[in-house]
């Protein structure tokens, strides 16, 4: 029933499908407990999606969250084909998605949009992962284009968030405790270095958005920025209504787009990849690190692989069920998560993919399940917005680190304002002419003796390196 890979007899079982590795879980890896768990607690943030489609495509919420489910199911996909990682939604890219969508009537017309952005998305993941270029493309982009398109990030999220009608607006309180609680879990130097003392703050910070968006709740209750949680005991598991789904939404009810659509939308879908990009240098790494830190599995991360499979879910969904965060090949958090569990050793966590997989298959009990996304229903415009804010933090900061040098920043900075208010379209073009004109590109810097964007990479790595070696002493001495 299963053949074993005859090079490395470490490696967990697999059907062979192609470039898949097809595991049964159950069969080919078990179930991993605390993951599960993790994953039925945590799923429920995936619910906070659902205004996006409420709110931007004009949805039902009973279709919404029929779609959501959907999307939650193809998560199942990486590890049931190979690829051992979390994955989740190509986050920094929904400011521009949300802000492109506006540019269409809501309605059919709109969600034809989308599909021509999801679709477009779903063949660059796919035809990286045949033609294995992704490395060679995302290279061509200067640094400068990069840091641009994150920066912009802040830009339209806050200008939304300040709306009148927004999530910002109506629960203020609960959505800004939500957003700090959730910065400070993840980057505040202090919480880093108490999580070792203080167990509850080690406990938040594993448990990602979840704290954040209980915290947001329970002050939105008590201030009356929210409604009170209706739990909801009859019927346990909710269905999707594929019908209705097919014949709303799916490109076969709302129509193909236009040719001028997917030409307005194309300048978007390669923002997204670049972005999306970066995931796939994370997995890698994470799994690289978990590889070392055992010698009893060998773990097989293949990057083409990862961009087929990421291709596939947003070929689905844009035939089926658009959903304006995309489908990413990463969710970093609880990767990281799992990935530690499993570097304490296999009475902790049998096999990497068996926790990838377990707690992705508990996320999609999760959002089925009724109880838990009535109890959650109050919280997910506010979790929608904190979602949105804290990515516009963590766009800035990983902008400013794309930028080497100050024409970097220049440019950076005029394109951000660009995109914010004139469109992916124009932002790639202002910069790829900036960098022409002042003479930012690589080939341009070599010819004229400065130093490249390899080079400043490495002067920056020396003085990271640096300063992670003055904080290790100061910490020793402290």
């Amino acid at each position: 029933m299963s053949a074993r890979n005859l090079t490395n007899k470490k490696e967990l079982p697999y059907i062979p499908l192609g470039p898949f590795q097809w595991r049964i879980p159950g069969i080919h890896y078990r179930i991993e407990k605390v993951e599960f768990f993790q994953g039925i607690i945590l799923g429920a943030t995936a619910l906070s999606s659902i205004p996006y489609m409420t709110d931007c495509l004009g949805l039902p919420y009973e279709l919404a969250w029929g779609c959501v489910m959907i999307e939650v199911f193809l998560y199942m996909l990486h590890g049931w084909l190979g690829d051992p990682v979390v994955p989740g939604w190509i986050t920094p890219t929904l400011p521009f998605t949300l802000v492109f969508l506006e540019g269409f009537e809501q309605g059919p017309e709109r969600i034809q949009a989308m599909i021509a952005v999801q679709l477009l998305v779903a063949f660059l993941f796919i035809f990286m992962g045949i033609t294995k270029l992704a490395d060679r493309f995302v290279r061509l982009v200067p640094a400068s284009v990069k840091g641009g398109i994150l920066l912009a990030a802040p830009i339209t999220v806050i200008q939304g968030q300040l709306a009148e009608d927004s999530q910002l607006m109506i629960a203020p309180v609960a959505t800004l405790v939500g957003t700090f609680l959730l910065a400070f879990l993840s980057f505040s130097p202090f919480c880093e270095k108490k999580r070792k003392t203080i167990k509850i703050l080690d406990v938040m910070a594993k448990y990602g958005n979840l704290f954040p968006y209980l915290l947001a709740m329970l002050i939105g209750i008590l201030l009356k920025e929210l409604s009170y949680p209706e739990l909801e005991l009859g019927t346990i598991i909710r269905i999707p209504d594929f019908g209705e789904i097919f014949n709303t939404v799916s490109i076969f009810a709302v129509g193909v787009p236009s040719l001028s659509v997917f030409l307005k939308a194309i300048p978007l879908a390669l923002i997204c990849y670049v972005l999306a990009f970066g995931d796939f240098v994370t997995s890698e790494t994470l799994v690289k690190e978990a590889q070392e830190s055992r010698n009893d599995e060998y773990i097989d991360f293949n990057s083409s692989r990862s961009n087929l499979i990421s291709g596939l879910r947003n070929f689905i969904l844009g035939i089926f069920a658009p959903f304006p965060p995309l489908s990413g090949p990463l969710w970093v958090g609880m990767t990281v998560s799992v990935a530690m569990r499993y570097r304490e050793g296999e009475k902790a966590m049998k096999s990497l993919i068996g926790g990838m997989s377990s707690f992705r298959m508990a996320t999609f009990l999760s959002v089925i399940l009724i109880p838990i996304v009535s109890f959650m229903k109050p919280i997910m415009g506010v979790g929608s917005a904190i979602t949105l804010l804290f990515q516009a933090y963590v766009c800035a900061r990983i902008g400013m680190e794309y930028c080497k040098s100050n024409t970097d920043k220049s440019i950076a900075g005029v394109m951000a304002a660009v995109l914010a208010f004139k469109g992916s379209g124009w932002a790639l073009l202002v910069g790829i002419l900036m960098n022409l004109a002042l003479s930012n590109m690589d080939f341009q810097k070599k010819k004229l003796g400065v130093p490249t964007t390899e080079e400043l990479e490495a002067i920056d790595q020396e003085r990271d390196e640096k300063i992670k070696e003055l904080t290790c002493q100061k910490s020793l001495d402290a």
